[in-house]
């Protein structure tokens, strides 16, 4: 944030009387400006002001128009942040004829609790992001569609968005190449952006989900402060908003936590279709931020070393390093397969695909639903585990497809079932291996019994559904074992590298 007053004198009146009236009242009162907003602090209480201001992506230089959007904004942001924004209030006009000046009114929060701050300082963990990601999913999902003949999300639209940041103050400072590969990729994938929008993914949704806009209140993230000065920067693509927070988590050094949200993201969404286009949402959030920072002045260093941080990070986006590669689980329930998946997932980027959940997702239920399903009936009978496991392979593929490496998190008992994969790896030139897990009978049947009584996993195997597995097992055989890892070796950085490539942008952990 800028501390930068506007030029405006009849705005600058505006804001020392409220300032006047809040310190009157017998608060101290702390001001911040943004490119477009000034905000007072003063008690429990924040009042946010538009600037009277034109950028050409934003005009606020009438009151009528500020008005009209501090009316959107609570609007639009309380489906974020319900007890975050309060409402509209007016301030009136000193003299007669003065227009009154509109602001929101929200509850005032600890600037050091937005996640830009919380990150650094060692306070986001795992479990706080991946409730986000799922809540974000969610309300992604309760989104608004775009009109029939609206132009939200259609492909001329999205071309122009994504390479408008190729533009002023961007285009001197671009490496040699990186305008040239967007726009190829961009033009390439114009029927993509279509069939995204007939699919129904184009919703109305945040627009601006960095870091600084998401909150911690009671333990929880909320995001906060969404675009609505232009419908067209927040009616998109679900998975280019997300996108947004992804490479903003990559840029702070995230590392684990972006994959953490990354996983749980897709996996509450279901949308790996889309994978194919994440790198170029990537690659324009990241050209985004460069350009914003350089809104301030291109004579400002920091803001200069702030742009070519986010256009270097773009590039990676664009051209990662490797081929992707396809990981399958092996073993009993209870031997830590999904423990060691996660791990895989988390350090390097890999997309977990879990037949628990998806299992579930193929039969219609939520994904942590119980299914009151007795072994071997109900969602586990044969012929569901068998529509999971082709399920299961047709993601596999389609993140494959996206240079997305995958593991696969499930039993893989028997060796068609394994085999099946290590055709789909090969077809796809993705190295394959197998991640054996094992423990002790009696470790498999004490997990089994705790996940069971915890009740916040969404493995819903018994004692008798191990049993009848142990019968059932199909151990790896001679041309397999060359295939085969272990928990313990994903320890050894040259072990995970010879997996697959990390996902893009990610730094292994």
């Amino acid at each position: 944030m800028t501390t930068t007053p506007t030029s405006d004198p009849a705005f600058e009146a505006r804001v020392a009387r409220l300032g006047e009236r809040l310190r009157a009242a017998g608060h101290a009162v702390e001001r911040i400006d943004t490119h477009i907003s000034t905000v007072l602090l003063a008690g429990d209480a924040a009042y946010k002001l538009k600037k009277p201001v034109d950028f050409g992506f934003v005009d606020f230089t009438s009151a009528a128009r500020r008005c009209h959007f501090c009316q959107r904004e609570v609007e639009l942001n309380r489906r974020f942040a319900p007890d975050l924004y309060l409402g509209v209030e007016t301030l009136a006009g000193a003299a007669a004829g003065e227009d009154d000046e509109c602001m929101v009114h929200m509850r005032r929060f600890d600037l050091a609790a937005t996640l830009d701050r919380l990150l650094p300082a060692g306070r986001a963990d795992g479990a706080m992001i991946a409730r986000f990601a799922r809540t974000l999913a969610a309300t992604h999902a309760a989104g608004a569609a775009p009109a029939a003949d609206a132009g939200f999300g259609r492909p001329a639209l999205v071309a122009r968005q994504i390479l408008a940041t190729l533009e002023a103050p961007l285009a001197d400072t671009l490496p040699a190449g990186l305008a040239g590969q967007l726009s190829t990729r961009v033009a390439a994938l114009g029927p993509r952006f279509a069939a995204r929008r007939a699919a129904g993914h184009v919703r109305d949704c945040h627009g601006d989900l960095h870091l600084s806009n998401v909150v911690c209140l009671a333990g929880e993230l909320h995001a906060f402060d969404c675009i609505e000065f232009d419908d067209a920067l927040r009616v998109i693509d679900t998975l280019a908003d997300a996108a947004f927070l992804l490479m903003d988590l990559d840029h702070h050094g995230g590392g684990e936590l972006a994959n953490v949200f990354f996983n749980d993201y897709l996996e509450a969404s279901g949308d790996v279709d889309g994978l194919d286009l994440l790198p170029v949402y990537l690659a324009y959030r990241s050209l985004i931020r460069a350009k914003v920072a350089l809104l301030g002045g291109a004579d400002d260093a920091a803001a200069r070393a702030r742009a070519a941080r986010h256009v270097a990070l773009a590039a990676r986006y664009l051209e990662p390093a490797g081929r992707a590669g396809l990981v399958i689980t092996h073993g009993l329930s209870g031997s830590g397969k999904s423990h060691a998946a996660r791990r895989l997932a988390t350090r390097r980027g890999f997309l977990q695909l879990r037949s628990d959940v998806e299992r579930r997702r193929i039969a219609g239920l939520e994904l942590d639903a119980d299914s009151a399903s007795p072994a071997g009936a109900g969602l586990y009978t044969r012929a569901h585990s068998q529509a999971t496991y082709a399920h299961l392979a047709a993601r596999a593929r389609q993140a494959l497809a996206a240079g997305f490496s995958v593991v696969v998190d499930a039993a893989f008992l028997e060796r068609d079932q394994r085999r099946v994969f290590g055709k789909l790896a090969a077809e796809l030139g993705a190295p394959f291996h197998v991640l054996a897990c094992s423990a002790p009978l009696e470790e498999l049947r004490a997990r089994i019994e705790t996940r069971r009584a915890r009740g916040d996993d969404p493995s819903e195997a018994t004692l008798e559904v191990l049993e009848r597995q142990q019968a059932a097992v199909e151990p790896p055989v001679a041309d397999e074992h060359t295939l085969c890892i272990t928990p313990d070796e994903l320890a050894r950085d040259e072990v995970c590298a010879r997996l697959g490539r990390p996902r893009p942008g990610c730094t292994p952990s």
